[in-house]
């Protein structure tokens, strides 16, 4: 499962750091930037409509496994098709890169699902630092690794790479093993509407459903400007802000991320989260306090690793509260739809980036301000329902 993250989190990388950083050296806006980046995240906004094909249709050769290994085809057919456009022709890149997410979070909802069906409660912390941990390292292969590839050679050199990686994990699931047919939980329309219902009072779901609609949108407002501000008036180039962004930043975000799983099986995904989301916010609110900093280069690079380790701890807390709310009967559907509130909390935030102030100091305020209030919710949803079985830290 950890290879098929990796996958996702390529052409993730590639979008997100490598092309938005290219556009802007082109001198593209940060709106238009936005814009572009939430066309691409939109289709994990709807991923709830994949979990009830994923839980109710049952194709030859596992349950799951089908699904993955028709959403890897799709990927790699379309990452394909990216490798024929370029630069120039940004609503082309879009299209292909739009395409190419319909498969990938599909390919998301399958391994989730089977991630809930064969994953123990005491285990999904740090299984969850290591699966999305392996999302980060992809996001580095796409993101620094593809600036370099493209930089010494050319666009097409680097797009039919990533291809060609995706293509290789995608031969992955055809060595898994799912749980035989009789394992898996068989439930009725009655049993799907009566867990429905059982689910629906819960608070501990209304409040984790509060913290993935909320978790994306810091990160996604402030990032089209950071683009443009640092590239165009910080001295930055696009290769240099992609290689921070994809190297040591996502390398960060895969420590914080697996260590952050091990520290939520010990201690619990609240606590982690507003610990972590204060760490988040504190480094962002140096920048307020004092404004020369943006223009020092170390001081940069140190928080935005920081800022990106406390991220993927709070990430992979979010996931640990979604599977405890998720019950058996609905395990893709449930899951998949806060994912999917999680995406279009990114994707709202990309739309909405042209609305954040352009003067730094105040942007960088309020999306510290937006960090606390997540890592609030995150406590809130832990506290709210029953805890589960934390795994006994090592000793001292």
């Amino acid at each position: 499962m950890a290879a098929l993250y990796l996958a996702q989190g390529i052409p993730w990388g590639f979008a997100t750091i490598t092309l938005a950083a290219l556009l802007a050296e082109q001198g593209v806006d940060a709106g238009t930037i936005g814009q572009m980046l939430a066309a691409v995240v939109l289709p994990w906004s709807f991923k709830f409509v994949g979990g009830p094909l994923v839980d109710g249709i049952r194709l030859p050769g596992g349950r799951r496994r089908p699904w993955i290994l028709i959403a890897q085809m799709g990927m790699v057919a379309t990452l394909l098709g990216l490798s024929q456009g370029g630069l120039g022709s940004p609503d082309q890149l879009t299209a292909w890169l739009l395409a190419h997410n319909i498969f990938a979070a599909l390919q998301d909802v399958a391994t989730d699902a089977l991630a809930v069906d064969v994953m123990p409660e005491r285990e999904r912390g740090r299984a969850n630092g290591i699966m999305y941990g392996a999302k980060y390292g992809g996001t580095a292969l796409g993101g620094a690794g593809l600036a370099l590839l493209i930089q010494q050679f050319d666009w097409s050199v680097g797009t039919l790479a990533q291809a060609g990686v995706v293509g290789a994990i995608g031969a992955v699931p055809l060595f898994l093993r799912e749980p035989k047919p009789d394992q898996l939980p068989q439930s009725s329309t009655t049993h799907w509407i009566s867990t429905l219902g059982d689910l629906l009072n819960k608070r501990s779901f209304w409040w984790t459903l509060a913290l993935c609609l909320m978790i994306g949108l810091p990160s996604a407002l402030l990032t089209p400007l950071a683009n443009t501000l640092f590239i165009e008036q910080y001295g930055w180039t696009a290769t240099s802000w992609a290689v921070l962004n994809g190297g040591p930043g996502v390398i960060a975000g895969l420590v914080g991320a697996v260590a952050g799983g091990f520290l939520v099986s010990w201690y619990g995904p609240g606590k982690i989260g507003i610990l972590a989301a204060g760490l988040h916010a504190g480094t962002m609110l140096i920048f307020p306090l004092s404004p020369e900093l943006f223009h020092d280069k170390d001081v940069v690079s140190l928080t935005l690793v920081v800022q990106s380790a406390a991220a993927g701890a709070v990430t992979v807390g979010s996931f640990t509260l979604a599977m405890r709310v998720a019950p058996p009967a609905l395990a893709a559907s449930c899951f998949t739809a806060l994912m999917a509130m999680q995406n279009l909390s990114t994707t709202t935030g990309y739309w909405a980036a042209d609305r954040l102030p352009s003067e730094p100091t105040r942007a960088w305020a309020i999306v510290a301000g937006m960090w606390l209030f997540v890592g609030v919710v995150s406590w809130l949803a832990d506290r709210s329902g029953p805890r589960g079985e934390l795994r006994t830290p090592p000793a001292q």
